[in-house]
């Protein structure tokens, strides 16, 4: 059974879920995403974990702000619905892509609570290349609605050869429909300045990444150079595009159940 509960801080409410018992998971969604893009990982992953899950804010159930934020406040929420929750150390956490920078940031806050961390299609630092699209992405969709750039996002993010599940597809379509323009103008915002450099040199747990065969804004070789640096990092490549929560889920179950087992924890 998911249990939903909501938390605040600095005067914003945010959504979060727990289900499951067993060891501590904290999963965190992408950019564009809620905490239901986690879903078909999930149902993949069997038992063994109370697993954590929350809309950052902006998105999902939680409240829809006004203000700017970056990967600093989004590590700091989680770090805060980690609390609300009463999550018990150590963590396993994941990130999928903008959402495997904030928990590279929150893993360097979390210290030697962090057991291991789990790396999906990450965007750790600005590709400058992207910079300018991602900024006038964010207004067209602040000033015109979000119908207005999902072609585009789409076309890159969760190409037509991409869809395994036509529902699956069509849902994660509707909520990306649903997002509130202004939020994800900031959450794109977020993403052309981010850069974690010094945070991933603080890592001191495991760090398994993934990296998609077909990704088109992660290739290989760039989540490569994005996760050099990191000292105790293993790199295993998949047959995924970007959302590889959504596109290659078990292959992401697998991946964390190894973690878990590499640890001597059989989940």
């Amino acid at each position: 059974m998911t249990e939903l509960h909501w938390t605040e801080r600095d005067g914003v409410s945010l959504h979060y879920k727990l289900s499951g018992s067993g060891r501590s998971l904290v999963l965190i969604h992408e950019l564009s995403g809620t905490s239901d893009s986690w879903d078909e990982v999930l149902k993949r992953l069997g038992g063994g974990y109370r697993v954590l899950r929350a809309d950052q804010r902006g998105a999902g159930l939680s409240e829809k702000v006004r203000q700017p934020f970056d990967v600093t406040t989004m590590a700091a929420d989680t770090l805060a619905v980690i609390a609300a929750a009463g999550l018990d150390a150590p963590y396993t956490i994941a990130g999928i892509a903008s959402g495997a920078a904030i928990a590279v940031e929150l893993a360097a806050l979390l210290g030697r609570d962090v057991e291991q961390l789990l790396l999906c299609s990450p965007a750790l630092k600005a590709n400058p290349d992207r910079r300018d699209y991602l900024l006038q992405r964010g207004a067209k969709a602040c000033s015109e609605g979000m119908r207005a750039v999902i072609d585009v996002v789409f076309e890159r993010s969760f190409p037509e050869d991409m869809i395994t599940d036509r529902a699956v597809y069509d849902e994660y379509r509707s909520r990306f429909l649903a997002i509130d323009p202004f939020c994800y103008e900031q959450a794109n915002a977020m993403l052309a300045n981010v850069d974690v450099t010094e945070a991933k040199s603080k890592l001191e747990c495991p760090v398994l990444v993934l990296a998609g065969t077909r990704d088109l804004l992660r290739p290989v070789g760039h989540v490569r150079a994005d996760v050099a640096g990191i000292a105790n990092c293993d790199l295993r490549v998949v047959e995924s595009g970007h959302i590889m929560i959504l596109q290659a889920p078990e292959a992401v179950a697998g991946a964390l159940r190894d973690l878990h087992q590499s640890s001597g924890v059989k989940a």
